[in-house]
């Protein structure tokens, strides 16, 4: 193919793409010395995709249990895995109603490992997390904070998996007295306890458990959507006063 006519395509094609610019009518009666060369002529590009933004700050909420771990019996055919979802959904509205956001771990009756849960907190940057269980022995709520290992936190640049929370501990136990004092103004027996609960030490950010069991000889759990709403909007507001301790913002 000759020079003369590959100049005559890429001209053809420039023509084209301005004709839709500017219309080909007008493009005709520009002189030719103000016609755009091929070289200035933008080329086509596909639309930009938007990926939705990850909040600054957001609260991971983790529901026990799910899928073929059904977790406790709670009476009748309750199971725990069923109430902590409907709890961390009471939640999830409740942290949102204080302008901060937050996502479920589990939105559904799925199966996951204690590690995966953990991997999935730490791979999304969660600046929060908080798991919650249900179910007896006890009475009233237990709030736990993560308690560590003997073994040294680190190992060179990397964080050791059974003590990836140690630079975080502090902020764990100010989120999780704040927890407990918010759930004790609801008149409920609240205890604290710092132990070894899997996941809490595998993470990096603040970490908490709140353990909700049902008062000796009352009403069996998840029987009443008041309570959950009680319990979700003690928890919320714990969370946002450790939130403000942490000097985070949504």
């Amino acid at each position: 193919m000759r020079w003369s006519s590959v100049l005559t395509l890429r001209l053809g094609a420039a023509l084209l793409a301005v004709g839709g610019l500017i219309g080909d009518a007008a493009f005709s009666q520009l002189p030719s010395d103000a016609r755009p060369s091929p070289a200035a002529i933008p080329s086509p590009s596909l639309p930009s995709r938007e990926l939705p933004r990850r909040p600054e700050f957001f609260v991971m909420i983790d529901p026990s249990h799910g899928g073929e771990d059904k977790g406790a019996a709670l009476g009748g055919k309750i199971l725990e895995k069923d109430l902590t979802l409907a709890l961390a959904r009471e939640l999830r509205r409740e942290l949102e109603g204080r302008g901060i956001p937050a996502r479920l771990l589990r939105e559904s009756d799925a199966t996951l490992s204690l590690e995966r849960r953990a991997e999935i907190a730490n791979e999304e940057h969660a600046s929060m997390y908080i798991a919650l269980h249900a179910g007896p022995p006890g009475n009233g709520v237990r709030v736990y904070m993560p308690l560590l290992p003997s073994a040294p936190a680190s190992s060179g640049l990397f964080l050791r998996w059974e003590s990836a929370q140690a630079p975080a501990l502090g902020r764990s136990k100010a989120v999780a007295m704040a927890v407990a004092a918010d759930l004790r103004k609801t008149g409920m027996t609240v205890s604290t306890l710092a132990t070894p609960l899997r996941p809490l030490n595998n993470l990096v950010a603040p970490a908490i458990a709140v353990e909700w069991t049902p008062r000796v000889g009352g009403s069996r759990a998840g029987e009443s959507q008041k309570t959950l709403n009680t319990l979700a909007s003690a928890i919320a507001a714990g969370l946002a006063k450790g939130r403000g301790q942490m000097g985070a913002h949504p």
